[in-house]
């Protein structure tokens, strides 16, 4: 029984697609600031072997692993797993609240391309008074706005 119990301890802690996307998105941020493997273990205080199997996907990153290897890249968390999106709506309170989970998401990925100063402000002023609008019902949903260019 207790070789049972291993076995499917073992394939629990298998790496997953998204672990290998992960990898490979190590691969490439660790590339684009020209680092070896050898230089962002040493930041990461981990052997150049280690990087080699987070970067293969033969090793799954913790989750503190993976902030302290997005601050050395200079990436925010999500750049790790962008295409892996849930694959179908759940229905009723749970899917609203993965659909919201998302749209949140989303809105920092943007927030984060913005570059200049009054474009923030901007935005913060738009999120600001979003935030203070009465809240519609959860089943309802903002019409699309008007395409003022024709």
């Amino acid at each position: 029984m207790a070789k049972a119990n291993t076995s499917l301890a073992h394939e629990a802690r298998k790496p997953t697609d998204a672990d290998r996307f992960a990898g490979q998105r190590l691969r490439l941020g660790r590339r684009e600031l020209g680092l070896t493997q050898e230089a962002l273990g040493v930041l990461l205080g981990v052997t150049f072997q280690q990087i080699q199997k987070y970067e293969a996907g033969h090793s799954r990153m913790s989750a503190g692993r993976l902030l302290e290897i997005a601050v050395a890249l200079g990436k925010p968390i999500g750049w790790f797993y962008e295409p892996f999106e849930t694959p179908e709506k759940p229905e009723g309170a749970r899917g609203r609240d993965i659909q919201a989970n998302d749209l949140k998401r989303d809105a920092r990925q943007l927030v984060e391309e913005i570059g200049d100063i009054l474009s923030l402000q901007a935005a913060v002023r738009v999120l600001e008074a979003l935030a203070q609008h009465p809240r519609r019902g959860a089943d309802q949903t903002l019409p699309l706005p008007r395409d003022f260019s024709s």
